[in-house]
Parts: C-alpha cells; sequence; structure tokens
C-alpha cells in the first residue's frame, strides 16, 4: 500500500524548479503562481539572491507549484494509485489537492490568502523559529513551559520524528529558549531562516482570517485520506469540520511523526516524498525502519 507525502517550506532553493521545468505543464503553472505572487519568483532569486525565497508567499507558492508537477509525473509512471495522502505544513494543502478536494487554482489561491494572513501577523510581533535535534520532548517542554510562565511566547511548533523538533515564538522568547535549551545538551540548535513564528498561537489573528478565508471556498469531498497536522490522525471529511481543522493548522504543532504513524498503522508500507527534498525521508528513518521511504527528487 502506498502513501504520498508532500513538502513543507525549509528547504527550498534557487534550483528546485529544474527537476520540472521540462514538463508541459510547467510554463502555464509557473505562469499563473507569478500572477497571483505579483512577481515573476524566479527572476526575483535570480536578481536578487536565495534570500528571497525566505519570503513566505514565495517559498510556499514555489513549494506547491513543483510538487503539484511531481506528482503529475508519479502518476504518468505509476499504475497503481495512492492509497492515503499526507503533507507536512504547507504541504498538507498538496495533499488536500492530490486528493481532489481543491483544484490547481484553489490550491494556489488559497496558499496565497493563506501567506498574507500570516505575514499580517509577523508584521504585528516579529517572531521566528529554532530546530532543536537530540533532546527528549518532554524536557524541552518542560522549559518552554517554564519560559511561558513567565510571560515569554515560546512553543513547540514541529515535531517531526524522535528527537527533533521546532520551537517557535517572538525573537526574544527564542533567544531565552536557545540559551535554556543549550542547558540540555543538544546535538543540534539553530535559528531557522524564517519570516516569524509559524504553527503557534502567535498565528490567532491569521487563523481567523484564514477561517473566513475558508468559509467561502467549496471543498470538494477527498477521493482518499488524508492525514492531518493537528491532530495526528485523519482530517474530517465534513466540510465545517474539515474547514476549522484547515484554519487551526495556523496555531497547532505540526505533528508529523503522528501523521506518518498514522499511515503506517492503516497499512502504508511504502512512503513516497512527492516534490522538492529529502527532508521527509530522513524523517521516516526515524519513525519507522521497518516501511519504505522512498522519493521522487532526484
Amino acid at each position: 500500500m502506498t502513501a504520498l507525502l508532500f513538502p513543507g517550506q525549509g528547504a527550498q532553493e534557487a534550483s528546485m524548479c529544474e527537476g520540472v521545468a521540462a514538463m508541459p505543464a510547467f510554463a502555464s503553472r509557473y505562469r499563473f503562481v507569478c500572477d497571483a505572487a505579483g512577481a515573476d519568483i524566479l527572476d526575483a532569486v535570480a536578481r536578487h539572491g536565495e534570500r528571497v525565497l525566505h519570503r513566505n508567499l514565495f517559498s510556499s507558492l514555489l513549494t506547491v507549484l513543483v510538487a503539484s508537477l511531481s506528482l503529475d509525473a508519479f502518476r504518468a509512471r505509476e499504475a497503481a494509485a495512492p492509497e492515503a495522502v499526507a503533507g507536512y505544513s504547507v504541504g498538507q494543502w498538496t495533499a488536500l489537492y492530490a486528493a481532489g478536494v481543491v483544484d490547481f487554482e484553489q490550491l494556489v489561491g488559497l496558499i496565497v490568502e493563506r501567506a498574507r494572513a500570516m505575514d499580517a501577523c509577523f508584521e504585528e510581533t516579529a517572531g521566528g523559529m529554532s530546530a532543536v535535534i537530540g533532546v527528549r520532548e518532554e524536557a524541552l517542554e518542560r522549559e518552554l513551559a517554564s519560559l511561558r510562565e513567565s510571560g515569554h511566547a515560546v512553543f513547540i511548533s514541529n515535531i517531526n520524528c524522535v528527537g527533533q523538533y521546532s520551537i517557535a515564538g517572538t525573537l526574544d522568547a527564542l533567544d531565552r529558549a536557545e540559551q535554556r535549551i543549550s542547558g540540555l545538551r543538544p546535538k543540534k540548535l539553530v535559528r531557522l531562516p524564517v519570516s516569524g513564528a509559524w504553527h503557534c498561537p502567535l498565528l490567532a489573528e491569521a487563523e481567523q482570517r484564514f477561517a473566513a478565508v475558508l468559509a467561502r471556498v467549496r471543498l470538494a469531498s477527498p477521493r482518499l485520506p488524508v492525514a492531518d497536522n493537528v491532530t495526528g490522525g485523519w482530517l474530517p471529511e465534513a466540510p465545517d469540520a474539515l474547514r476549522a481543522t484547515l484554519a487551526a493548522h495556523l496555531t497547532r504543532p505540526v505533528r508529523w511523526r503522528d501523521c506518518v504513524r498514522t499511515l503506517i498503522a492503516a497499512g502504508s508500507t511504502r512512503l513516497v516524498e512527492v516534490g522538492f527534498g529529502k527532508q521527509l525521508s530522513r524523517f521516516g528513518i526515524f519513525i519507522d525502519r521497518q516501511v519504505e521511504f522512498s522519493t521522487t527528487y532526484d
């Protein structure tokens, strides 16, 4: 049984479109994405460097563009259809596209609205994220909870696999958290090149704004199960419940480890990462070594 995994932001680079640029659908989809962004994204990268891809709107649009084309390539060479899908952060929207919940035009439009809602919060409250590797989740949460009790907004934002997490918060809170976490002797502790604090309560206004957008959008019933970042289980099929969960996705941690375990518990033995990069496949090694993880990216 095959499940597809769609990556989120974080691995983007200037060359990320090279593997799909020769596909017949690339030109039209790329134009559509750039029209939605109000800029020629790759031209901006060529002129200003990869730091352009730190912009939430640009990186999220290129991420779903490449994944959508990689999905086309996967379908063209695979006789059997996948039985389930999951996506990491913004990749959950590519998973919904793969499941037939939204078409490509809806996908791009919602990614733009999502980025705008998030960026409005980032402008009000400067924040960031850090990767933490090699500590126990309980010890990490204990340190962050202590800081929150002292009025410092910092949270676990991504639970990737055993011993690998991201945290998000205000810049001052992140500085304090990194000092605390250093005492836990992590294998790696590094500030991430992102535009704000993702998947945490600092995006409460973005959740409300995006919920209003989703209320106006028709979402089709999924043609196959979609794992849910918020709960780690399955996304609900009922439209209102689905909209609420997708809005809450902005303020809740990504429970990627649990998503993968849900796919495996449902019978998936082959999990294919569809899109740019190999990060989800690397996480998979530390989640379950008894199943096959592979990627469409070479």
